[in-house]
């Protein structure tokens, strides 16, 4: 329970491949809120997952929904707080949610609606695919080094990238290089990109019986405006809004737009 007065607290759970401070320009445009932005198992910070006995454990979705548990107990988060994701975190999101929904609202920043191996998306997403999988492929130096390469971070600020004025545009592709291959080891990340690419929230959606803000990017490269309408449709106490002129790199492009629809759904579920 919030105390009266107090700053709504936000957390907040990164999309594939970012870390916190991707959040950032997010939590910069929600001064009023108190927003906790961890770095997920096997990016940034955050090591990889671990066993009892110190053993590997798969970063799937499942694996990812207990972390976000994890914190919510640990951080003592419940129905006074609002919990958000951007992109592959909004599917985190939804796996955390249809086991707990003990919190007073969900928000999904650009979720992952559609089956990215379908048309129309299918192009793109396969040649992801075949990055991954020549990473996945080759020698392990070579291959860490393939995944960490310039490659990697010019083709997602070429593919994603929508913003115009070139002060942004360059801010974006600063990020990406700062932190777009800060991961732990090519083991954890083609785990988690195999999570990412796998599924969809709306393979849970019916599960996430909490009031859900869903912010969608017109331009969003990831998902198509069928695939949000039909999401909205699918969670049973879902509203959504749709950001113009910007595609899945909204957090970085249009944070003070997406800030708005977070404050307007806050004050409507506290």
């Amino acid at each position: 329970m919030a105390v009266p007065g107090s700053r709504p607290r936000l957390l907040v759970v990164h999309g594939f491949r970012g870390d916190h401070h991707g959040m950032e320009p997010l939590a910069d445009a929600l001064p009023e809120f108190e927003v906790l932005a961890p770095d997920l198992p096997g990016f940034g910070a955050t090591p990889p997952l671990r066993g009892s006995f110190g053993e590997r454990t798969p970063h799937d979705v499942d694996a990812y929904a207990d972390v976000v548990e994890h914190l919510r107990s640990g951080l003592g988060l419940g129905e006074g707080d609002v919990i958000l994701g951007h992109s592959f975190g909004t599917i985190v999101l939804a796996a955390h949610l249809r086991r707990q929904a003990g919190w007073a609202g969900a928000v999904m920043m650009c979720p992952i609606s559609d089956d990215i191996f379908r048309m129309p998306l299918l192009p793109g997403a396969a040649a992801v695919e075949v990055f991954y999988r020549a990473g996945g492929i080759l020698p392990e130096a070579v291959g860490s080094a393939w995944l960490r390469s310039r490659l990697a971070t010019t083709a997602m600020n070429l593919a994603m990238g929508t913003a115009r004025q070139p002060r942004i545009r360059h801010f974006v592709a600063e990020q990406h290089r700062l932190y777009f291959s800060d991961f732990a080891d090519r083991a954890t990340l083609l785990e988690a990109y195999r999570a990412s690419s796998r599924h969809t929230v709306t393979e849970y959606a019916k599960d996430v019986t909490l009031p859900v803000q869903l912010i969608a990017a017109a331009r969003d490269q990831a998902s198509t405006p069928a695939g949000q309408l039909q999401l909205r449709d699918a969670l049973p106490a879902a509203r959504l809004e749709t950001i113009r002129d910007v595609g899945h790199l909204m957090h970085y492009e249009k944070p003070a737009e997406a800030a708005r629809a977070v404050r307007r759904f806050v004050s409507d579920v506290m």
